[in-house]
């Protein structure tokens, strides 16, 4: 079963690698285009995307996002052939860093990744339709969206000690386990997304947690414009 690429008429901001809350981190509801953290106050526009004044840039607006719009924490990032780094601000006392690896890009890409904690209407519905939760072993801890704004598919390839997918997760209150494990939300052949659990599990290490990806799942890749490719990050006893 091929991992998604959301393919729809207007859709996009992990990867992307990618991830809803843990319990205690709440979320104050924003309007469509923001929905800040309850700690972080209200919003201005910039370019690229919104700000508030405490420093947390969003792009909850169609486009760059086309789908499901995530109200979080975003970032605008380059990915070329040898790979791409993104940063996530602080969102809900949760904080994303990583890197996309080696792949097909030609020239440079535009990708924007955003998060958030599927709490209190920070995930706009699409076409109607609620955001799909993940209900793995554990907690899920956060939800990530990477939206390339070309018209290429991006397919990853496998590259000695460089892993094709890294988010780096920092949670200020704590994990809710020892453990984390990653999963990909996929377009079934009847139309209906389900989740897709992504290989290998990862420990707790204080309040951060490192998830990669060496190998290539099958079918996974950064679908073009006016898709999404959606990540969930789980956590638990192990």
């Amino acid at each position: 079963m091929r991992l998604s690429i959301f393919r729809a008429g207007a859709l996009a901001s992990i990867a992307a690698i990618a991830l809803a809350a843990c319990g205690g981190h709440g979320v104050v509801p924003g309007s469509s285009s923001l929905a800040p953290s309850s700690a972080n106050g209200g919003s201005a526009p910039i370019a690229g995307g919104d700000v508030n004044p405490l420093g947390l840039t969003t792009c909850a607006t169609d486009p760059p996002q086309w789908m499901w719009i995530f109200k979080g924490a975003c970032d605008k990032f380059t990915l070329k052939s040898t790979g791409g780094k993104f940063s996530l601000g602080e969102y809900e006392n949760i904080t994303v860093t990583g890197s996309i690896g080696y792949n097909n890009a030609k020239g440079s890409v535009t990708v924007y990744l955003a998060d958030a904690v599927d709490k209190n209407g920070d995930v706009e519905n699409y076409k109607g339709k609620a955001f799909p939760p993940y209900k793995g072993e554990g907690t899920t801890v956060v939800y990530a969206v990477a939206d390339n704004q070309t018209t290429q598919t991006i397919e990853p390839k496998e590259h000695k000690n460089v892993p094709i997918i890294k988010y780096v997760i920092t949670d200020e209150k704590g994990f809710p386990g020892n453990t984390c494990g990653a999963a990909i939300l996929e377009k079934q052949q009847n139309g209906k997304y389900a989740w897709s659990t992504l290989p290998g599990q990862q420990a707790v290490k204080g309040k951060t947690v490192t998830i990669t990806q060496y190998t290539v799942p099958e079918g996974l890749e950064l679908p073009p414009k006016g898709s999404g490719l959606y990540f969930a990050v789980n956590c638990f006893n192990k």
